[in-house]
């Protein structure tokens, strides 16, 4: 057993869990305000309300605190993401491949994607602030802590896959390439908008540039 395992082996739904728990979603509001380097068990007790001594309890090594705040991030995004996905592949579901081709269907689709997809964007930047800001910063933070790396691959290789399935309807040859650059170009959009003030964020402009991505993918005007 890891000294990972052994950490968390906690019993569920038991007091210690639900504390475990606090600290690490804790630790992740502490990391998207004060990046790694600001990350101290102290900072994390002052922001839970909680004794310093909770934190170093639980979390003895704060580097083990922090990749575990990483990892749970990370599946806290993935989930939201595969729940979200979900819905446009329900709709593909029951669409044949030969109406696929109809560009009338096409366009159909593309609306409904473009739609559902800007909304979940603006959702998360205005309430996934800190889990977007602290998904940026594992990205980042790779070049300097290479421990992350192998998290951080994994993350963008389980938020890739909605994409492709998506981009394996509409093109056979390539999709890898075609999912690569949308999720590219749609993270940056929401990396984008962290700085800007909530009441300042344009939807119809999240609309009509998540849309003309879709547009590209599906293969319809923009």
């Amino acid at each position: 057993m890891s000294t990972i395992e052994k950490s968390t082996k906690v019993k569920h739904g038991s007091k210690g869990e639900k504390t475990k728990q606090h600290i690490l979603n804790t630790t992740i509001a502490v990391l998207a305000t004060q990046g790694i380097k600001g990350t101290t068990h102290r900072a994390i007790a002052k922001e839970a309300n909680i004794q310093l001594s909770l934190t170093t309890y639980y979390f003895k090594d704060i580097q083990e605190l922090i990749h575990q705040a990483f990892q749970l991030n990370s599946a806290q995004t993935i989930a939201l993401a595969s729940i979200t996905w979900q819905n446009a592949f329900n709709i593909l579901d029951n669409i044949s491949i030969q109406d696929l081709e109809i560009a009338k269907v096409k366009q159909q689709l593309c609306d409904d994607f473009s739609t559902m997809a800007s909304e979940y964007i603006f959702q998360k930047i205005i309430n996934q602030a800190n889990s977007l800001a602290v998904e940026q910063l594992l990205f980042t933070e790779i070049q300097i802590t290479p421990e992350l790396r192998t998290l951080a691959q994994q993350h963008k290789s389980a938020l890739i896959l909605p994409f492709l399935r998506l981009c394996q309807h509409f093109n056979k040859q390539d999709p890898q390439i075609d999912a690569d650059i949308m999720l590219t170009i749609l993270t940056q959009l929401e990396y984008r908008h962290l700085a800007v003030p909530i009441n300042e964020i344009n939807k119809e402009e999240l609309y009509l540039v998540t849309r003309r991505v879709i547009a590209w993918v599906i293969g319809v005007k923009p």
